[in-house]
């Protein structure tokens, strides 16, 4: 057990290796310039969600899913609900490693993670309730809901978890060429899911990638404010 957390500390890594002694700039430009960015693609697809044209992007789903059987659906399924375990589950591991070894570099970059999620999830629950769209199974009748769907469509509360957990997997702990492959597919894969299971448009995807993107940079810089030394 103790070979496999000391294995777990050695491949989580940050910032080269190192953390930096001074204090980083919170509010930088580079900081600012993509938040409004980011918002302003969200502010975008916002607009977007709620216009006619989201026809076309549920022609598309209707599509998708004559192709679908069984086994893919079980599939995509199974995909979708990774979500629980991957993109909570591992940074809670890394987490609960960093207390077991008293690892500050671990405990920091787990927090980022998980905050990031949580932050992510708030702005995004926060937009559901005020334009309050509905599930393309919801408004079209030629698209099924294969599965669970909560309260309103956008953006994508799977999207904005996968996009944040993702971010937390390749830039903070695992920083190796087959982590980002594996974790990239993954998060294409949950985010692919969601839409031919007939729960989201693509326009909720889009919007959940880029909130999932806020919520990892602003948790990210607020604890590069008080840059800690491995302990």
């Amino acid at each position: 057990m103790k070979s496999w957390l000391a294995l777990l500390a050695r491949h989580s890594v940050s910032e080269g290796g190192s953390y930096q002694t001074k204090p980083v700039e919170v509010l930088s430009k580079r900081f600012w310039i993509q938040f409004v960015l980011l918002a302003a693609i969200v502010t975008a697809l916002g607009f977007y969600r709620v216009s006619d044209n989201k026809v076309q992007e549920q022609n598309v789903i209707v599509e998708l899913q004559l192709r679908l059987t069984q086994s893919s659906v079980r599939s995509l399924q199974f995909i979708s609900d990774s979500i629980n375990y991957i993109s909570l589950g591992i940074p809670a591991i890394v987490l609960a490693t960093g207390l077991i070894l008293k690892r500050k570099l671990l405990i920091r970059n787990a927090l980022i993670v998980l905050l990031g999620i949580a932050l992510g999830g708030l702005i995004s629950a926060t937009i559901k309730r005020t334009l309050k769209e509905p599930r393309p199974y919801e408004v079209d009748k030629r698209i099924a809901q294969l599965s669970v769907g909560g309260s309103n469509s956008f953006p994508s509360g799977h999207t904005v978890e996968a996009t944040a957990a993702v971010f937390g997997f390749t830039v903070l702990l695992y920083r190796t060429p087959l982590a980002v492959v594996l974790s990239v597919a993954w998060a294409l894969s949950v985010m692919f899911s969601r839409v031919v299971l007939g729960v989201h448009n693509f326009t909720d995807i889009l919007g959940g990638i880029a909130i999932g993107c806020i919520g990892f940079i602003v948790i990210r810089r607020l604890f590069e404010f008080r840059p800690i030394r491995p302990s």
